[in-house]
Protein backbone atom coordinates (compact mmCIF):
# COMPACT_ATOMS: atom_id res chain seq x y z
CA UNK A 1 0.00 0.00 0.00
CA UNK A 2 0.79 3.29 -0.63
CA UNK A 3 0.89 6.13 2.23
CA UNK A 4 -3.17 7.53 1.12
CA UNK A 5 -1.90 11.42 -0.12
CA UNK A 6 -4.48 12.27 -3.04
CA UNK A 7 -7.25 9.57 -1.34
CA UNK A 8 -10.31 10.68 -2.59
CA UNK A 9 -12.66 12.17 -0.64
CA UNK A 10 -14.95 10.16 2.15
CA UNK A 11 -17.85 11.10 4.46
CA UNK A 12 -16.54 13.30 7.24
CA UNK A 13 -16.48 10.40 9.76
CA UNK A 14 -13.38 9.59 11.96
CA UNK A 15 -12.77 7.12 14.54
CA UNK A 16 -8.70 7.28 16.22
CA UNK A 17 -7.52 3.91 17.49
CA UNK A 18 -6.09 4.35 20.80
CA UNK A 19 -4.43 2.07 23.38
CA UNK A 20 -7.37 2.16 25.80
CA UNK A 21 -10.11 3.23 23.81
CA UNK A 22 -11.81 4.73 20.60
CA UNK A 23 -12.83 8.58 19.40
CA UNK A 24 -15.70 8.91 16.99
CA UNK A 25 -15.68 12.38 15.82
CA UNK A 26 -18.26 13.33 12.37
CA UNK A 27 -15.53 16.49 10.69
CA UNK A 28 -17.39 19.64 10.05
CA UNK A 29 -15.49 21.44 6.76
CA UNK A 30 -17.55 24.28 5.60
CA UNK A 31 -18.96 26.98 6.10
CA UNK A 32 -16.53 27.04 9.35
CA UNK A 33 -14.41 23.73 10.47
CA UNK A 34 -14.84 21.70 13.61
CA UNK A 35 -16.66 19.13 14.66
CA UNK A 36 -20.46 18.32 14.78
CA UNK A 37 -19.97 15.35 17.08
CA UNK A 38 -16.81 13.96 19.29
CA UNK A 39 -17.16 11.15 21.18
CA UNK A 40 -15.05 8.68 23.15
CA UNK A 41 -15.33 5.14 24.18
CA UNK A 42 -13.27 3.15 26.02
CA UNK A 43 -12.50 -0.72 24.78
CA UNK A 44 -14.24 -3.14 26.24
CA UNK A 45 -12.03 -5.58 28.01
CA UNK A 46 -9.95 -7.93 26.15
CA UNK A 47 -11.35 -6.84 23.24
CA UNK A 48 -7.85 -5.52 21.95
CA UNK A 49 -5.07 -7.95 22.07
CA UNK A 50 -1.34 -8.11 21.60
CA UNK A 51 0.21 -11.24 19.98
CA UNK A 52 3.41 -12.24 21.19
CA UNK A 53 6.93 -10.33 21.87
CA UNK A 54 7.99 -12.02 18.23
CA UNK A 55 5.21 -10.80 16.39
CA UNK A 56 4.06 -7.78 18.18
CA UNK A 57 1.11 -7.11 16.18
CA UNK A 58 -2.25 -5.60 17.87
CA UNK A 59 -5.31 -7.16 17.29
CA UNK A 60 -8.46 -4.87 17.56
CA UNK A 61 -12.16 -6.84 17.35
CA UNK A 62 -15.55 -6.39 16.40
CA UNK A 63 -16.11 -5.68 19.95
CA UNK A 64 -13.42 -3.21 20.38
CA UNK A 65 -15.13 -0.88 18.17
CA UNK A 66 -19.03 -1.64 18.44
CA UNK A 67 -20.78 0.28 21.13
CA UNK A 68 -18.90 3.63 18.78
CA UNK A 69 -19.98 2.48 15.47
CA UNK A 70 -23.14 2.50 16.91
CA UNK A 71 -23.21 5.53 18.24
CA UNK A 72 -21.88 6.59 15.11
CA UNK A 73 -24.48 5.46 13.01
CA UNK A 74 -26.90 7.32 15.29
CA UNK A 75 -25.80 10.38 15.17
CA UNK A 76 -25.44 10.23 11.77
CA UNK A 77 -29.27 9.26 11.23
CA UNK A 78 -28.29 5.91 10.20
CA UNK A 79 -26.13 7.10 7.31
CA UNK A 80 -22.81 5.42 7.98
CA UNK A 81 -20.82 3.19 5.65
CA UNK A 82 -17.46 4.71 4.96
CA UNK A 83 -15.15 6.00 7.46
CA UNK A 84 -11.51 7.37 7.82
CA UNK A 85 -9.34 5.21 10.62
CA UNK A 86 -6.16 6.33 12.40
CA UNK A 87 -3.97 4.17 15.07
CA UNK A 88 -1.33 4.75 16.84
CA UNK A 89 2.24 5.36 15.33
CA UNK A 90 3.37 2.80 18.18
CA UNK A 91 1.52 -0.28 16.34
CA UNK A 92 3.95 -0.08 13.54
CA UNK A 93 7.28 1.98 12.55
CA UNK A 94 7.36 5.35 11.04
CA UNK A 95 10.79 6.15 9.38
CA UNK A 96 12.27 7.61 6.86
CA UNK A 97 14.61 5.06 4.52
CA UNK A 98 17.81 6.04 3.14
CA UNK A 99 17.51 3.73 -0.83
CA UNK A 100 20.17 2.73 -3.46
CA UNK A 101 17.31 3.94 -5.94
CA UNK A 102 14.24 5.73 -6.22
CA UNK A 103 11.01 3.75 -5.05
CA UNK A 104 8.60 2.82 -7.51
CA UNK A 105 4.88 2.22 -6.78
CA UNK A 106 5.17 -1.41 -7.91
CA UNK A 107 6.03 -4.82 -6.37
CA UNK A 108 9.42 -3.99 -7.26
CA UNK A 109 9.58 -0.87 -4.75
CA UNK A 110 7.93 -2.84 -1.93
CA UNK A 111 10.42 -5.97 -2.50
CA UNK A 112 13.40 -3.17 -1.87
CA UNK A 113 11.66 -1.45 1.27
CA UNK A 114 10.85 -5.15 2.47
CA UNK A 115 14.64 -5.72 1.71
CA UNK A 116 15.78 -2.48 3.90
CA UNK A 117 13.65 -2.95 6.81
CA UNK A 118 14.56 -6.82 7.49
CA UNK A 119 18.28 -5.07 7.92
CA UNK A 120 17.03 -1.70 9.41
CA UNK A 121 14.39 -4.22 12.07
CA UNK A 122 16.22 -7.24 12.25
CA UNK A 123 13.99 -7.79 14.96
CA UNK A 124 10.73 -7.31 13.30
CA UNK A 125 9.26 -10.68 12.51
CA UNK A 126 5.79 -11.47 10.97
CA UNK A 127 4.21 -10.07 7.21
CA UNK A 128 4.80 -6.16 7.66
CA UNK A 129 1.91 -4.08 5.61
CA UNK A 130 4.09 -0.89 4.03
CA UNK A 131 2.59 2.49 3.28
CA UNK A 132 5.30 4.39 1.49
CA UNK A 133 5.73 7.87 0.07
CA UNK A 134 9.24 9.22 -2.22
CA UNK A 135 10.60 12.35 -0.58
CA UNK A 136 12.60 15.02 -2.60
CA UNK A 137 16.35 13.79 -2.63
CA UNK A 138 17.41 17.18 -2.02
CA UNK A 139 21.01 15.73 -1.39
CA UNK A 140 21.37 13.49 -3.85
CA UNK A 141 20.02 10.33 -1.50
CA UNK A 142 17.30 8.64 -2.24
CA UNK A 143 14.12 8.48 0.45
CA UNK A 144 11.15 7.67 1.47
CA UNK A 145 8.68 7.87 4.45
CA UNK A 146 7.51 4.19 5.43
CA UNK A 147 4.87 3.22 7.78
CA UNK A 148 5.48 -0.74 8.37
CA UNK A 149 2.69 -2.46 10.44
CA UNK A 150 2.09 -5.87 11.18
CA UNK A 151 0.10 -7.41 8.37
CA UNK A 152 -2.26 -8.71 11.06
CA UNK A 153 -2.81 -5.29 13.24
CA UNK A 154 -4.16 -3.96 9.57
CA UNK A 155 -6.41 -7.35 9.02
CA UNK A 156 -7.84 -7.05 12.17
CA UNK A 157 -8.68 -3.03 11.89
CA UNK A 158 -10.22 -3.61 8.78
CA UNK A 159 -11.87 -6.72 9.44
CA UNK A 160 -13.40 -5.00 12.85
CA UNK A 161 -15.05 -2.53 10.93
CA UNK A 162 -16.11 -4.15 7.84
CA UNK A 163 -17.87 -6.87 10.51
CA UNK A 164 -19.97 -3.95 11.40
CA UNK A 165 -20.77 -2.60 8.33
CA UNK A 166 -18.15 0.32 7.71
CA UNK A 167 -15.86 0.23 5.03
CA UNK A 168 -12.31 2.34 5.29
CA UNK A 169 -11.52 4.72 2.75
CA UNK A 170 -8.65 5.88 4.66
CA UNK A 171 -6.32 3.92 7.08
CA UNK A 172 -3.28 5.80 8.87
CA UNK A 173 -1.40 6.05 11.28
CA UNK A 174 -2.22 9.42 13.54
CA UNK A 175 1.95 11.12 12.71
CA UNK A 176 1.03 11.00 9.38
CA UNK A 177 -2.71 11.91 8.88
CA UNK A 178 -1.75 14.95 10.50
CA UNK A 179 1.20 15.99 8.42
CA UNK A 180 -0.84 15.09 4.88
CA UNK A 181 -4.10 16.69 6.38
CA UNK A 182 -2.29 20.17 7.80
CA UNK A 183 0.43 20.06 5.60
CA UNK A 184 -1.15 22.81 2.94
CA UNK A 185 -2.21 25.38 5.69
CA UNK A 186 0.86 24.58 7.45
CA UNK A 187 2.98 25.78 4.42
CA UNK A 188 0.89 28.59 3.12
CA UNK A 189 0.56 30.02 6.72
CA UNK A 190 4.79 29.34 7.29
CA UNK A 191 5.84 30.89 3.64
CA UNK A 192 9.09 28.91 3.63
CA UNK A 193 10.25 24.88 5.07
CA UNK A 194 8.23 24.31 8.19
CA UNK A 195 8.54 22.07 11.26
CA UNK A 196 6.06 19.77 12.76
CA UNK A 197 6.11 18.02 16.09
CA UNK A 198 3.92 15.44 17.14
CA UNK A 199 4.07 14.06 20.92
CA UNK A 200 1.79 11.32 22.20
CA UNK A 201 2.34 8.71 25.04
CA UNK A 202 4.62 6.29 22.95
CA UNK A 203 5.56 8.44 20.22
CA UNK A 204 7.78 12.26 19.46
CA UNK A 205 7.36 12.45 15.47
CA UNK A 206 9.88 15.47 14.35
CA UNK A 207 8.92 16.33 10.43
CA UNK A 208 10.38 19.32 8.57
CA UNK A 209 8.05 19.86 5.21
CA UNK A 210 8.26 21.41 2.36
CA UNK A 211 5.15 22.78 0.90
CA UNK A 212 3.23 19.74 0.95
CA UNK A 213 6.54 17.33 0.47
CA UNK A 214 8.38 15.80 3.81
CA UNK A 215 12.04 16.06 3.67
CA UNK A 216 12.98 15.13 6.99
CA UNK A 217 11.46 12.54 9.43
CA UNK A 218 12.62 11.41 12.68
CA UNK A 219 10.43 9.20 15.13
CA UNK A 220 11.25 7.62 18.47
CA UNK A 221 9.90 6.88 22.04
CA UNK A 222 9.86 9.86 23.77
CA UNK A 223 11.52 10.08 27.19
CA UNK A 224 10.99 11.67 30.50
CA UNK A 225 14.10 13.30 30.96
CA UNK A 226 15.00 14.02 27.23
CA UNK A 227 16.70 16.63 26.29
CA UNK A 228 14.38 18.28 23.51
CA UNK A 229 16.81 21.08 22.73
CA UNK A 230 19.48 18.58 21.96
CA UNK A 231 17.07 16.60 19.92
CA UNK A 232 16.33 20.00 17.92
CA UNK A 233 19.37 20.80 17.27
CA UNK A 234 21.06 17.48 16.06
CA UNK A 235 17.90 17.24 13.67
CA UNK A 236 18.73 21.15 12.30
CA UNK A 237 22.30 20.38 11.70
CA UNK A 238 20.89 17.64 9.80
CA UNK A 239 18.44 19.68 7.89
CA UNK A 240 21.30 22.94 7.22
CA UNK A 241 24.38 20.74 6.37
CA UNK A 242 22.85 17.57 4.30
CA UNK A 243 19.50 19.10 3.10
CA UNK A 244 20.90 22.40 2.48
CA UNK A 245 17.78 23.93 4.11
CA UNK A 246 17.62 27.26 4.05
CA UNK A 247 16.10 27.80 7.66
CA UNK A 248 12.80 27.20 9.17
CA UNK A 249 9.95 29.71 9.17
CA UNK A 250 7.84 28.22 11.26
CA UNK A 251 7.64 25.46 14.15
CA UNK A 252 3.92 24.10 15.13
CA UNK A 253 3.88 21.77 17.80
CA UNK A 254 0.79 19.52 18.80
CA UNK A 255 1.60 17.52 22.07
CA UNK A 256 -0.94 14.94 23.26
CA UNK A 257 0.80 14.74 26.77
CA UNK A 258 -0.80 16.35 30.05
CA UNK A 259 0.99 19.05 30.29
CA UNK A 260 3.16 19.09 27.71
CA UNK A 261 6.38 21.33 26.93
CA UNK A 262 7.04 21.05 22.94
CA UNK A 263 6.37 24.70 22.79
CA UNK A 264 9.12 25.74 25.46
CA UNK A 265 11.86 24.30 23.08
CA UNK A 266 15.12 27.32 22.92
CA UNK A 267 17.26 25.49 20.24
CA UNK A 268 14.50 26.53 16.75
CA UNK A 269 15.15 29.81 15.31
CA UNK A 270 12.09 30.94 15.54
CA UNK A 271 8.91 30.15 18.90
CA UNK A 272 7.78 27.52 18.52
CA UNK A 273 3.57 27.69 18.51
CA UNK A 274 0.91 24.74 19.16
CA UNK A 275 -1.13 24.12 16.44
CA UNK A 276 -4.80 25.75 17.28
CA UNK A 277 -7.93 26.38 15.25
CA UNK A 278 -7.00 29.62 14.36
CA UNK A 279 -4.93 28.22 11.51
CA UNK A 280 -8.21 26.92 9.69
CA UNK A 281 -10.61 29.57 11.12
CA UNK A 282 -12.35 26.75 12.98
CA UNK A 283 -15.29 27.49 15.30
CA UNK A 284 -15.07 29.01 18.83
CA UNK A 285 -14.96 25.31 20.46
CA UNK A 286 -12.78 23.58 18.40
CA UNK A 287 -9.60 23.96 21.18
CA UNK A 288 -11.61 23.06 23.89
CA UNK A 289 -12.35 20.17 22.41
CA UNK A 290 -8.55 19.21 21.31
CA UNK A 291 -7.62 20.18 24.61
CA UNK A 292 -9.65 17.66 26.38
CA UNK A 293 -9.25 15.00 23.75
CA UNK A 294 -6.05 16.00 21.54
CA UNK A 295 -5.82 12.66 19.70
CA UNK A 296 -9.03 14.79 17.92
CA UNK A 297 -6.15 16.95 15.67
CA UNK A 298 -5.53 14.14 13.76
CA UNK A 299 -8.73 12.81 13.22
CA UNK A 300 -9.92 16.48 12.16
CA UNK A 301 -6.67 16.63 9.65
CA UNK A 302 -7.39 13.32 8.13
CA UNK A 303 -10.92 14.52 7.17
CA UNK A 304 -10.32 17.88 6.41
CA UNK A 305 -6.88 17.66 3.92
CA UNK A 306 -8.99 15.39 1.83
CA UNK A 307 -11.46 18.47 0.96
Amino acid sequence: MKLPFLAPVVPPHVFCLLEDGVTYARVRRRPVPGFEEARHFRYPGSSVAKETTEAPATLVTREAIAEAVKAARALAGGRLTRASVLFPDAWGKVLSVELEAPVTADRAGTDMLLWKLKKLLPQTTGELALLHHAMPALDGENRALVVATPRATIDAIERAFEECGVRIGYLAPSSVALFEGLAPTLAAAASGDYALLHRTERALSFLIGRGAEPIFFRQRPPEEDEDHDREARLSLSYYVERLKGPGLAAVYVHDERAAGTLENIAAFPVTPVKVTGRLFEADAGFDERVSARPELLAGFAAVYGRR
